[in-house]
């Protein structure tokens, strides 16, 4: 039984010696074969602008007519701000007129 015990440590002890060994081999064989090379620089990739008259998604038409400024707001609503503070409840909205047909 004690040679059983051997066998099993000398099988052991060759397969971490291998492994050592083709550990070492890699190793060497990359460092012996290093390429150093500078990253590649990046670039950012730009379509090419393109003139919408040629591809005809812009069509030349007679000229718009002026619009009109936007209204202006009249100002802060403090009532209403006042109101919420003092716990106040806004009144519900107006419900919007149904869709019949």
């Amino acid at each position: 039984m004690c040679a059983l015990g051997i066998l099993r440590s000398l099988v052991l002890a060759g397969i971490v010696g291998a492994s050592t060994l083709v550990i070492g081999f890699v190793a060497a064989d990359r460092l012996s074969h290093t390429r150093f090379q500078a990253p590649p620089t990046l670039t950012i990739a730009k379509a090419p602008v393109i003139d919408p008259e040629i591809t005809g998604t812009v069509i030349q038409t007679a000229e718009a007519p002026e619009a009109k400024p936007a209204r202006a707001m009249s100002g802060f609503d403090t009532e209403r701000l006042n109101a919420l503070m003092r716990g106040e409840m806004p009144p519900p909205p107006a419900p919007a007129p149904s869709r019949r047909r």
